[in-house]
């Protein structure tokens, strides 16, 4: 199915100190998640929201880029766009800003039932072919347009897709694609 950018659900940080929009999240609701995408807004430097038990993936989409210092971990510099980065939500997580405001995208997943794995679909990429067993397939489009499954996504929207095999298609895209393996015992 197609997740259009308009139907994407604002909401504060965990922590407060943000804005998030949610895409999607497997379950719709509570205080816990299987899995959660979202896109943050990030307008001041200021820490990250802790998600013990998550493993996290996020891709600068928007902005300058930022520099993370964990406590747990060396820092990182973020400035590239849509180059996936992933670490721990148990980590405590500072971000500076490198100039001005960013856009970022999270995958957030449940580390003890899920494994994720994301990667970059360009716009000079030739199509891929997935299969997708127990678990999903999601494909958020950065820029132009990429098909999958019969659905289509313009720049800003995610497809979000059930086991299958899929052929992901995107002349002059650019897209973030994350394939969710279900761990056994979930």
């Amino acid at each position: 199915m197609r997740l259009p950018a308009s139907g994407y659900r604002a909401m504060p940080w965990k922590n407060g100190q943000g804005i998030t929009h949610e895409i999607a999240r497997e379950p719709v609701a509570g205080d816990s998640f299987l899995w959660r995408l979202s896109i943050a807004e990030v307008a001041a430097d200021g820490d990250f929201s802790l998600f013990p038990g998550i493993d996290r993936t996020i891709s600068l989409i928007e902005g300058a880029g930022m520099a993370l210092d964990f406590t747990e971990a060396p820092a990182k510099r973020i400035d590239a766009k849509f180059q996936p980065f992933d670490f721990s939500g148990d980590w405590h997580c500072c971000c500076r800003l490198i100039d001005g405001p960013i856009r970022d995208f999270n995958l957030m997943v449940d580390r003890s039932r899920v494994k994720s794995e994301t990667r970059v679909l360009g716009p000079g990429d030739a199509a891929r072919e997935l299969d997708v067993g127990p678990g999903r397939l999601l494909i958020y489009c950065g820029a132009g347009e990429v098909g999958a499954g019969g659905f289509t996504a313009a720049a800003g929207d995610t497809l979000s897709l059930g086991p299958g095999r899929y052929r992901i298609e995107g002349r002059g895209a650019t897209a973030l694609v994350m394939q969710l393996h279900m761990l056994r015992g979930r």
